[in-house]
């Protein structure tokens, strides 16, 4: 099963891990995470941060507004503005590859984001042995995914969206809710997951 299609505790290792990413370059301001599902991150980040949500679900939307009180706009991404210099952290975990244009989203996080703030994600890591053998499998199983590149085009849209610092790190997964981030020369050859973090 995809990782996109399971239920995923708020407290679990995962979404501690994610958030420790985040507090490595901002530990308050505004936090908008696009495709919140049932809002799992955010429930965890509004203890620190004022938080909100897109997602194209009605259902996942009105779950979050209803049992965390968190405001989710009902949206397609590629469809939607977003507010200009508004944001310190927008976060996207397996978002990106679900858009045809991804690169235009890319540009629009840019513009919604302060200055120095960060965009914090995943996408599948379409590169190394095992990364293009799992993007092949869930691109089988998920047929929304529609943007599943290698790291160098991703690499290439945020540096054309103009972000000024761009990192890249890998995820290995164990089970649902446990994972580590792998960094250095090796990552993309363990990873199921391409990690980034994009500073403005």
């Amino acid at each position: 099963m995809p990782f996109g299609l399971h239920r995923e505790a708020s407290n679990s290792h995962r979404n501690k891990n994610r958030l420790k990413e985040i507090f490595r370059h901002k530990k308050k301001g505004r936090l908008l995470e696009i495709g919140c599902g049932k809002g799992e991150l955010l429930k965890l980040a509004k203890k620190h941060f004022n938080v909100e949500g897109i997602d194209i679900s009605e259902y996942a939307a009105r779950h979050i507004e209803e049992s965390l009180g968190i405001r989710v706009d009902v949206s397609d991404i590629e469809k939607m503005e977003l507010k200009s210099n508004h944001y310190d952290v927008v976060a996207g975990f397996n978002f990106l590859e679900h858009l045809k244009n991804p690169e235009g989203v890319v540009k629009r996080i840019y513009r919604s984001l302060k200055e120095g703030g960060i965009f914090v994600g995943s996408v599948p890591n379409n590169s190394g042995l095992i990364g293009k053998l799992f993007t092949q499998v869930t691109n089988l199983f998920d047929r929304t995914h529609l943007s599943t590149h290698p790291p160098n085009y991703w690499h290439s849209s945020f540096k054309k969206a103009q972000f000024q610092t761009i990192e890249f790190f890998g995820e290995v997964n164990f089970g649902i809710n446990y994972n580590k981030y792998v960094r250095g020369v090796g990552w993309r050859y363990v990873s199921l997951n391409l990690m980034f973090e994009c500073i403005k």
